[in-house]
C-alpha cells in the first residue's frame, strides 16, 4: 500500500475529495445562489485544480493498473468502470466551464444562462462519480 507520512494515499485522496465537495457546496451556496460570482469562481477553480491533481496523480494510475482486471470481468467491476467513465466526463465538463469563463471577461448574464444546464450536468456527474468512488474506497480499503 502506497503511503505518504505513514498515511495511505487513498485516504488522503478521499479527504481531498471530501474537501472538494465542501468547497463545491460553499461555492454554490454562498457564491452562485447569492450572486457572489467572484467567490463562486474561486471555489470552482480550486475544485477543478485539486480534482485534476488527485485524478492525475492517483486515480488514473490506479485505473490503468486495474484496467485488464476490470475488462476481464466488467460485471463484477461495474462500479469502477462507471466511476471512471462518469468521472472523466465530470472533469472534462468542469475544465470546459472553467475555460469558458476564463475566456470571457466580466459576467455576462446571457453566458450564465447558456451554461447553467452544463453546470448542473457537471455537478450531477461529479456527485455520481464521488458516490461510486466512496463505494469503491469502502470495498477496496475498509470492508475487505
Amino acid at each position: 500500500m502506497q503511503q505518504i507520512f505513514g498515511i495511505p494515499i487513498s485516504y488522503i485522496v478521499l479527504i481531498l475529495e471530501v474537501i472538494v465537495l465542501i468547497v463545491l457546496v460553499v461555492g454554490w451556496t454562498y457564491g452562485a445562489r447569492r450572486k457572489d460570482f467572484n467567490l463562486h469562481h474561486k471555489a470552482v477553480y480550486f475544485v477543478v485544480l485539486v480534482h485534476m491533481l488527485t485524478v492525475g496523480v492517483w486515480m488514473i494510475p490506479r485505473a490503468l493498473e486495474r484496467l485488464s482486471l476490470m475488462l476481464a470481468n466488467p460485471i463484477m467491476n461495474w462500479y469502477q468502470i462507471v466511476h471512471d467513465i462518469v468521472g472523466i466526463l465530470a472533469i472534462g465538463l468542469g475544465v470546459l466551464l472553467v475555460v469558458i469563463f476564463l475566456a470571457r471577461s466580466g459576467m455576462p448574464v446571457k453566458l450564465l444562462k447558456q451554461t447553467r444546464p452544463l453546470m448542473f450536468l457537471t455537478l450531477g456527474t461529479w456527485i455520481i462519480a464521488f458516490v461510486l468512488g466512496v463505494y469503491w474506497f469502502l470495498l477496496a480499503w475498509v470492508l475487505i
